[in-house]
């Protein structure tokens, strides 16, 4: 790591507005940035980012350990210093691997779900894309199967779950597809709803395992494994935690043989959820870590970003500030190169509100001074549609609004996240009015948190 010579030299250069007659210092530097972010917000007509600049932002890059911040970012620190992106030293610095490798705290023990075996060396650190590009045109007679092959889409799938050898192309974009809509529904239906849907997902392709012909053959286990990972996660939000370790083992092993680091990812990060509401807040840690080693390819910014938002929210519950900080501007970077939508099955819920809904968790856990505005305009922002998402929002800002005091406003929301809760069977919101509850139980004396405490105690304490 190089230090930003530039970055700091240019700092070095302007005089403290004190009138101490010192250079500016990290702290000052990062107050003007972010009033020149609030210029550039008024006059684009947009909301404000989730997180500002902090003197730990401009220390960062001063040491070199980020090069490349954000286009609102770097559109501050020039306006400040007066210079451009060149002369500051800021410049795009991202290794590409060559070959995925499994990280040494996995090896070592960090993922206790199945036998996951070793990654491919030869396999590239990136999504099934390349894949899909590569092998759609290689079948040997191609068109001449498919002109044997049934017109409706569901016949034709009938016909190929019966006749695995002649898996085509359309067909194959069928199941995807599905797996991909599975992913967005569990977004809004109850757990339970969604668990015959998936079930039934996981069976049709578990029939096509090893039997489709070879270019397609990675592609069937990418989007096995990405059915399976979120049966495990359905499982979870069930309480069915051993159908979830099992399910995960699944993925994991479909995986690895599928040479998928970002689907490896993806299913630590959500065994990470398992170990923080078993209280492992270390292990949690370790997964992330983890499965960040794993997502360092082209076309995986969602999941960096999730990743590293989510490594945010661990790292504040163990009080570490600056690491959760620091993992939150990760975050917000890496959202600036992602389209979810377009990325990989499960990164579709990964909305700019879903990343403001994990900084004011983040938030929240370390008391930050910014938590009140941030809450309030992730609230604001909230779609009606995120039901699950809304439930786990609302508990967090009833949680701040309780370390702020206002017994009143936590009351309220915290009733509100029960009701979703309680409506969209979501665990991740059971956790989260846990840990609210153990936040008012020492404040019963006020009458209206001690009738939402009770509710609390009657359905998820």
């Amino acid at each position: 790591m190089t230090q930003n010579a530039k970055l700091r030299a240019a700092r070095e250069e302007r005089k403290s507005p004190s009138g101490s007659g010192r250079p500016m210092s990290r702290q000052e530097v990062a107050d003007a940035c972010n009033a020149e972010l609030a210029k550039i917000y008024d006059a684009a007509g947009r909301r404000q980012r989730w997180a500002g600049f902090t003197e730990n932002t401009i220390g960062a890059l001063e040491r070199g350990e980020r090069r490349w911040p954000n286009r609102d970012y770097r559109r501050a620190l020039c306006a400040v210093y007066g210079r451009d992106e060149r002369a500051l030293g800021l410049y795009i610095d991202r290794e590409l691997p060559p070959s995925i490798d499994i990280p040494a705290a996995v090896t070592t023990g960090v993922v206790r779900s199945g036998d996951q075996g070793t990654w491919p060396e030869r396999d590239p650190a990136d999504t099934v894309d390349g894949v899909k590009r590569r092998t759609a045109l290689t079948l040997p007679g191609i068109s001449m199967i498919a002109a044997a092959l049934p017109s409706e889409p569901w016949k034709r799938l009938s016909y190929i779950l019966e006749h695995p050898a002649q898996l085509d192309e359309a067909t194959l974009g069928q199941l995807e597809g599905r797996t991909t809509e599975l992913f967005r529904q569990e977004e809004q239906l109850p757990a339970s709803q969604l668990a015959t849907q998936l079930g039934a997902h996981v069976q049709r392709l578990r029939r096509l395992a090893g039997q489709v012909p070879e270019p397609f053959a990675r592609r069937v286990l990418a989007t096995t494994g990405e059915a399976l990972a979120l049966a495990g996660w359905v499982a979870w939000d069930s309480k069915q935690h051993a159908y979830a370790d099992e399910m995960y083992g699944r993925a994991l092993r479909a995986a690895t043989d599928a040479g998928d680091g970002p689907l490896y990812a993806c299913v630590l990060a959500y065994q990470s959820y398992g170990a923080e509401a078993a209280g492992d807040l270390p292990y949690a840690r370790q997964l992330l870590s983890a499965a960040q080693e794993l997502v360092r390819g082209e076309g995986s910014a969602g999941t960096r970003a999730w990743l590293a938002a989510r490594e945010a929210e661990v790292g504040a519950a163990l009080g570490e500030s600056t690491a959760a900080l620091r993992a939150l501007e990760r975050a917000m970077t890496a959202y600036d190169y992602a389209h979810p939508y377009r990325e990989r099955s499960w990164t579709g819920f990964f909305t700019p509100t879903r990343l403001g809904s994990m900084t004011v968790t983040a938030y929240a856990r370390l008391d930050h001074a910014d938590l009140d505005s941030t809450a309030d305009a992730v609230v604001a922002a909230l779609p009606s549609t995120d039901t699950k998402i809304k439930a786990v929002i609302l508990a967090d800002v009833a949680a701040a609004a309780v370390q702020r005091g206002r017994n009143d406003r936590a009351a309220v929301l915290g009733h509100q996240a029960l009701d979703q809760t309680i409506s969209q069977e979501a665990s991740l919101g059971r956790q989260r009015l846990r840990e609210l509850h153990l936040m008012i139980v020492g404040k019963r004396s006020d009458p209206a948190l001690a009738e939402l405490d009770d509710r609390l105690l009657a359905t998820v304490a």
